[in-house]
């Protein structure tokens, strides 16, 4: 019982469970479809929790008049936790959402730019806003001016037999067990729902006693910035 076992080890777990074969040319037809059962349920199971093993960070550099930047490719952009910015010796941490008064100080629209940034905000599908513009690169050697994001990253596949499941296998093959047991109307689904809501119980309990990074989309928080040494903002407009 453990994270990183392989897809094949998942798919004979899984149809011990639901009585059937296990032998893989008898399976040879239900493959596809046990699969899908199991990155399904992996995929779901990801989506609920913040898993701590999965959260990574992640660094971009900024660029001087640029507004909008990709996110990680790894780090869906509704997993992102925080963003913070390298401000000297420091990392400070960005508040979230840009306001009308913000771009009152600071017009975006008008190019007004200024350093460090301080806000940032979705943009749309896989993008975020900084504010204000950054007036300058990040700095190669200081690393003044780097992004670091902080969030879960997204699963690796899950596809080849030889592939590694992300999360821990008994609670993957227990969920997909009691989901295809409860479809066909088997009377050892409700066991089988009862054990993997057990694991993880269980494995959520032992995750409460390492401090969690609220979740981005669920009751995120604008906090006051780190404390860092004051920098002075400045007003620059691109010469048109």
């Amino acid at each position: 019982m453990a994270r990183k076992r392989t897809l094949l080890t998942l798919l004979q777990d899984f149809r011990a469970e639901i009585g059937a074969s296990g032998n893989p040319a008898h399976n040879s037809s239900v493959r596809e479809a046990h699969v899908r059962i199991l990155q399904r349920t992996q995929e779901l199971l990801w989506e609920s929790t913040n898993w701590p093993h999965l959260r990574v960070r992640r660094y971009a550099n900024l660029q001087a008049g640029e507004r909008y930047y990709d996110t990680p490719e790894d780090m869906p952009i509704e997993r992102v936790e925080r963003i913070d910015v390298r401000d000297g010796d420091e990392w400070c941490r960005l508040h979230y959402g840009i306001s009308n008064g913000d771009y009152s100080t600071f017009d975006s629209f008008k190019d007004e730019r200024s350093w460090p940034v301080e806000r940032w905000q979705i943009y749309e599908d896989e993008m975020v806003e900084f504010w204000p513009i950054p007036a300058s690169n990040t700095e190669e050697g200081s690393g003044d001016g780097t992004i670091r994001f902080t969030g879960i990253r997204a699963l690796k596949p899950l596809v080849k037999d030889t592939d590694r499941a992300d999360l821990d296998d008994r609670l993957i093959v227990l969920h997909a067990a009691a989901e295809h047991l409860a479809s066909r109307g088997d009377a050892k689904a409700p066991l089988i729902a009862k054990a993997a809501d057990k694991r993880l119980r269980s494995l959520t309990s032992n995750m409460s006693k390492i401090k969690q990074f609220s979740l981005f989309g669920a009751g995120r928080q604008s906090e006051r910035r780190e404390p860092h040494i004051p920098r002075i903002h400045y007003r620059d407009r691109e010469t048109q």
